[in-house]
């Protein structure tokens, strides 16, 4: 018996709404801070919590 799978879904910059583009940037900025900090680059880190701040209002913003 084979598992059923879902049809691959193609995303692209149509077919994302703000919501969606600002999930995958808090995404990688996460990513990010994480390797910074594993590396220990500490001046690198405080930028990317400040990104990562920034992005987390303006994500608040969108959904009020």
């Amino acid at each position: 018996m084979t598992p059923r799978h879902r049809p691959l879904e193609i995303v692209t910059l149509e077919t994302q709404d703000e919501l969606d583009r600002l999930a995958m940037v808090m995404m990688q900025l996460d990513m990010a801070l994480a390797l910074a900090r594993e590396k220990r680059l500490s001046g690198v880190e405080a930028h990317l919590e400040a990104a990562l701040e920034e992005a987390r209002m303006v994500r608040l913003s969108l959904l009020n």
